[in-house]
């Protein structure tokens, strides 16, 4: 019996240590699975707790938080907004010149009413998760993840035409606006940044008296491009074309000779694989050519003569439109019309791979029944963004 009893003493404080231990996460555990969900899934865990909130509102954990680059796309139905994101698929297994045919889900869709203050033209890209729009002479930022607008104040009250680009330094993590008059020659822009919360523009001055080109016709090859930390955009001076780069982080100005002199038609600036590139054809050749930018110092350009479209898939050069490259290095290809289904191309130009991609849950019966679409209507007036990040940002 009194052994008996000394072990039932021995067990009662080893049961109290196992059932009053601690139940709870810690906060850089909790951070880290954050960090790892969709960006709609940490939106909606905020309303959980304060504390919760209070992790996911950080500014290190904004900063932190990062998505695959997704295809972003965009169009308008009568008074509603519909906003539809898909998966880039991996080509890490494709085996060199494949060609394949697959189905995708899509990751997210929504609509909104339409808001009649907000021009839907893209001034910029998906620049780390924003995109500009432009109204007049007043510019709007959206965040497609957290689905609100900003709208900005004029930059200069005396401006009646401007452009606007978007960038992002990567090292202090910051959005900046920098726009300035499209009609005339300057040597200053007018600066915003987004994060430090204040809606007042700033002068900063250059060495380069130049004017952006205008973007329109045959001249529209994407208005800028911003890769790592680097605005880069079409100028003027005198009268000749050039590249003119910005700095996001030190707001400085560089200037970059364009390699082409005749016999190349561009049609598009992309980021490929890290660098500027032209993307473009020859006007004598059935081919794509790219020119990409190895070295902005000393304006060192390479050129790569690809494949077109219709090598690959005869006739889908004329239901499919180029709008970019993925981070992978392969081309874009999306439907001029979106009417019964979605398909998306995928071209690696150097491995020779060929993938086409049909995305369920976009533009199909039950997306049109789901929404109360008509059947046989075609979305018209599309607008892309290829590389589009998830940012948590508030705007």
């Amino acid at each position: 019996m009194e052994q008996r009893e000394e072990e039932k003493n021995e067990d009662t404080p080893r049961k109290r240590r196992k059932t009053s231990s601690p139940s709870f996460i810690p906060v850089d555990v909790t951070s880290e699975i954050f960090l790892r969900l969709p960006a709609k899934s940490v939106a909606r865990f905020r309303s959980v707790s304060k504390l919760w909130s209070s992790i996911t509102t950080a500014p290190y954990f904004t900063n932190s938080f990062e998505t695959r680059p997704n295809l972003l796309f965009f169009f308008k139905e009568d008074n509603r907004f519909f906003v539809v994101t898909i998966p880039h698929p991996q080509n890490n297994r494709i085996p060199k010149e494949s060609y394949s045919y697959s189905s995708s889900q899509i990751l997210d869709s929504y609509y909104t009413t339409y808001p009649k203050s907000v021009c839907f033209t893209i001034k910029t890209e998906s620049v780390h998760g924003l995109i500009c729009f432009q109204r007049g002479t007043k510019p709007i930022l959206w965040n497609p993840t957290m689905r609100n607008f900003l709208p900005l104040p004029k930059p200069d009250k005396s401006w009646e035409t401007l452009t606007i680009f978007l960038g992002y330094d990567p090292v202090e993590g910051k959005h900046k606006l920098v726009s300035m008059q499209s009609d005339r020659v300057s040597d200053e822009c007018r600066v915003l940044t987004v994060e430090s919360g204040e809606k007042s523009w700033r002068t900063v001055k250059n060495n380069y008296k130049h004017r952006p080109c205008r973007g329109i016709r045959k001249d529209n090859y994407g208005p800028c491009r911003c890769i790592d930390g680097v605005l880069y955009y079409r100028a003027e001076i005198g009268p000749n074309k050039i590249i003119m780069s910005f700095d996001v982080k030190s707001e400085k100005f560089h200037t970059i000779t364009l390699p082409w002199r005749g016999g190349f038609e561009p049609t598009m600036m992309v980021s490929y694989k890290g660098k500027l590139a032209y993307l473009g054809c020859h006007s004598y050749e059935n081919s794509l050519l790219m020119w990409v930018l190895e070295d902005a110092e000393k304006s060192e350009w390479s050129s790569h003569s690809f494949l077109p479209i219709s090598h690959y898939d005869r006739g889908a050069e004329n239901n499919f439109k180029l709008i970019g490259t993925t981070n992978d290095g392969e081309l874009i290809y999306v439907p001029n019309t979106v009417f019964e289904s979605f398909d998306v191309v995928y071209i690696d130009p150097v491995r020779e791979t060929f993938r086409r991609v049909k995305y369920k849950g976009v533009a199909d019966k039950e997306f049109r029944q789901r929404n109360g679409l008509g059947a046989d209507k075609a979305f018209r007036g599309v607008q892309y963004s290829p590389n589009h990040i998830e940012t948590l940002m508030s705007l």
